[in-house]
């Protein structure tokens, strides 16, 4: 698998059904997608989910990516920040007892939305 193909099947596969809140506009379709998204990269090319937190431009939230095996950091989302002054800060997760990030955020509303984009991104493939 390729990751450019994968990235152009998850933006093919992106809607406001697979985004948090709902946040994806046809302007901005990335917005709202990353924990979904490094699922999916996460299911194809492995290694491990990471999360910051974001501030700036009256945004404080988390966002999550990729650091593959081999060190590649693959963020397929990051576009969503645009033109944004936003800046990047160490976000450590509390497990509480989960094993990894995907076991924690897949016990949540999250998988839904994962679940469907996987499926979208599979038929798109």
């Amino acid at each position: 698998m390729q990751l450019d193909e994968l990235t152009r099947a998850l933006r093919d596969a992106w809607s406001a059904e697979t985004s948090y809140g709902g946040m994806a506009t046809t302007e901005n379709p990335a917005r709202g997608q990353c924990v979904v998204s490094s699922l999916v990269v996460q299911d194809f090319l492995c290694g491990e989910l990471q999360r910051v937190r974001v501030t700036g431009d009256n945004i404080d939230e988390k966002h999550y990516f990729n650091v593959l095996p081999d060190g590649t950091i693959v963020d397929t989302t990051g576009m969503q920040y645009g033109m944004m002054r936003v800046s990047f800060f160490s976000a450590p997760i509390d497990m509480e007892g989960y094993s990894s990030i995907r076991e924690k955020v897949l016990d949540t509303d999250t998988k839904q939305r994962y679940e469907l984009l996987s499926d979208r991104v599979r038929r798109g493939l």
